[in-house]
C-alpha cells in the first residue's frame, strides 16, 4: 500500500477548515456532485492531487484573472496601440513611460 493509502485509511489525515463565500459552496458541490465524488473533501484532495502534478495550475491562479502580456517589447505595444487610431499622444506617451518603468517590459 502507498503512503498517501496508508494516511487514508489508517487514521493519518488532518482536519482544516476553510472559509469560502456562498457562491463558492455552491461550486463545490455542485462539481462534487456532477463528477462523482463521494464527499468535498473527496472533491479537494483530487484538487490537491492535481496541483501537486501540475504547480503551474498554482501560479495561474494566483495572477488570475491577470496573465502577463506576451509581447514585451515597448517599441512594438506602442506602435500596436498607435495603429488603432483610437489614443491621443498624451496617452501614448504616457503609455510609453509606464511601460519603460516597469522590469517586465524591454525598451
Amino acid at each position: 500500500m502507498t503512503n498517501f493509502g496508508k494516511d487514508c485509511y489508517h487514521g493519518g489525515m488532518s482536519t482544516i477548515n476553510v472559509s469560502l463565500p456562498k457562491e463558492q459552496v455552491s461550486l463545490v458541490d455542485n462539481l462534487t456532485s456532477v463528477y462523482g465524488f463521494a464527499s468535498r473533501s473527496e472533491f479537494i484532495r483530487a484538487l490537491l492531487r492535481l496541483i501537486s502534478r501540475r504547480p503551474e495550475l498554482v501560479e495561474t491562479a494566483v495572477t488570475f484573472p491577470f496573465v502577463s502580456p506576451s509581447e514585451t517589447s515597448v517599441r512594438k505595444i506602442v506602435s500596436d496601440f498607435k495603429k488603432e487610431n483610437k489614443y491621443s499622444k498624451v496617452f501614448l506617451k504616457d503609455l510609453k513611460a509606464g511601460l519603460e518603468s516597469s522590469n517586465y517590459f524591454q525598451k
